[in-house]
């Protein structure tokens, strides 16, 4: 689901929740960060966490 809403808007969700509660573990948003500055932000550029999204967006599935 975060590919479809983009990683770059959940680590920026990530991030102000981080602020709010300080103790959070930093490897999801780590991990969010290194997909974002690859330029894999998740449908919009078809590439993500997954990266088998058709132009318009959709999720692939197996044949």
């Amino acid at each position: 689901m975060m590919d479809h809403v983009g990683l770059d808007v959940v680590l920026d969700i990530e991030n102000h929740y981080a602020e709010e509660n300080p103790g959070l573990p930093e490897g999801p948003r780590v991990l969010l960060g290194k997909h974002v500055t690859a330029g894999c932000p998740g449908a919009k550029t078809g590439q993500g966490f997954y990266d088998d999204y058709r132009e318009n967006g959709r999720r692939q599935t197996a044949s």
